[in-house]
């Protein structure tokens, strides 16, 4: 409501009647059923303030869900700049009454620390001066950003030349994604074994029964 009535001195629109009328444009739903209503008990003729207070009241967020949303936003990623007009906004929403020093304090608090810790806090008197020293911080943003198209990069050719891709035997064997180089596989060379350990019994087999077969029976 304190953005509508600002932009209507903005523009001109002073008279009880004429803002009454405007505001019905900017409604919708639920909030057209409830200026309806004004109009039957009240009359489009009626105080601006009348339905400036029913609105408020009405409508009004008086519980804590926006307030902690504005105090607990932090920067995430984008535009350092406009991570702080946004918080800005949030803060002067739900206090429009806020004292400039608070309010600088939790915009620079919602930096990582390490950017917060560049800016000079006695230096700061206006919002517009901290601006000012986080615009000179987006270079940090810009070089974080380089640097994970960097390592982007090289991920895809690592992949690219094969060096992380899963080990086959291992997939085949049930034995989990694994990686690592197949020549090396610990399981590669146990079922290396196997082939030569069932070679060695049929030969010892055979040569049992060879010589079984040529022992006189009479010794037996």
């Amino acid at each position: 409501m304190f953005i509508f009535e600002s932009e209507c001195t903005r523009l001109g629109i002073e008279e009880d009647i004429e803002r009454i009328e405007v505001l019905r444009l900017f409604l919708e739903e639920a909030c057209l059923d409830w200026y309806s209503s004004m109009l039957i008990k009240h009359t489009i003729n009626s105080k601006w303030s009348t339905w400036r207070d029913s609105f408020c009241e009405t409508y009004a967020d008086k519980g804590w869900t926006s307030v902690r949303y504005a105090i607990l936003f932090k920067y995430m990623q984008g535009s350092l700049l406009e991570y702080a007009l946004k918080k800005e906004r949030l803060l002067l929403e739900v206090n429009k009454s806020i004292d400039t020093p608070t309010l600088i304090d939790l915009i620079a608090t919602g930096l990582p620390n390490f950017m917060s810790d560049k800016i000079d806090r006695k230096s700061l008197k206006e919002t517009n001066d901290l601006f000012n020293s986080i615009r000179g911080l987006e270079h940090l943003v810009n070089k974080k950003n380089s640097e994970k198209k960097m390592t982007g990069s090289e991920n895809k050719t690592k992949a690219k030349n094969g060096k992380d891709k899963p080990c086959r035997i291992c997939e085949k064997g049930n034995k989990g994604i694994r990686y690592h180089p197949e020549s090396s596989c610990w399981f590669q060379n146990k079922s290396n074994d196997g082939p030569k350990r069932d070679q060695i019994k049929h030969v010892n087999n055979s040569e049992l029964e060879t010589e079984l077969n040529e022992m006189d029976p009479k010794n037996l």
